[in-house]
């Protein structure tokens, strides 16, 4: 018998359906030129997550995102550039530009988490937060060389809004619930 129980818990934002649409057809080209999908096996949609947690419990966590998403307002989003953290799971990512409303954005929804007395990864803290939009990852050395060379040659800045924020379990990934921000 497996185990079905979710490794993890994140808070995302989402952007709009063309902004989407572009990074699919991005992350395709990719995999036509010689990647091999990893994450693009697993249903995932781009976004940015603003909080990853453990064990928790995800009903606090939603009742949470459902009082905040109300309080926010949709964001330009830009993927400006891309890169890859120094760890052994070969991530690379396209990175959004951290604007002064999505840094404030962030550090409200972690406020609302300290209050309630919850911590989410400390590489999602305020002052430690990398916002990015995986692009692969979990990719053998040559394929993150390949990626890399890849996307200084074909990538091209995504522009549009970040449109709603949603809660998902993770592998296997589980849509539990979505917001939208208001205009």
């Amino acid at each position: 018998m497996t185990d079905s129980k979710p490794k993890g818990y994140a808070v995302e934002l989402y952007f709009d359906q063309k902004m989407e649409d572009e990074f699919f057809s991005f992350r395709e080209s990719l995999y036509k030129l010689g990647i091999d999908p990893v994450l693009g096996l697993l249903g995932d949609r781009p976004h940015v997550s603003l909080a990853v947690f453990g064990e928790i419990d995800i009903d606090q966590i939603i009742k949470i995102t459902t009082a905040f998403a109300p309080q926010c307002k949709q964001l330009a989003a830009q993927l400006d550039a891309f890169g890859a953290f120094p760890t052994t799971s070969n991530v690379i990512y396209l990175l959004p530009v951290p604007s002064q409303p999505l840094l404030e954005l962030h550090r409200k929804f972690h406020e609302l988490l300290q209050k309630e007395k919850i911590l989410s990864s400390h590489y999602y803290l305020p002052g430690q937060w990398v916002p990015h939009c995986t692009l692969e990852f979990e990719l053998p050395d040559d394929q993150l060389n390949l990626a890399f060379q890849l996307c200084k040659k074909h990538f091209s800045p995504i522009r549009g809004t970040f449109s709603t924020i949603g809660v998902i379990a993770f592998r296997p990934i589980a849509y539990l619930a979505e917001f939208p921000l208001p205009k």
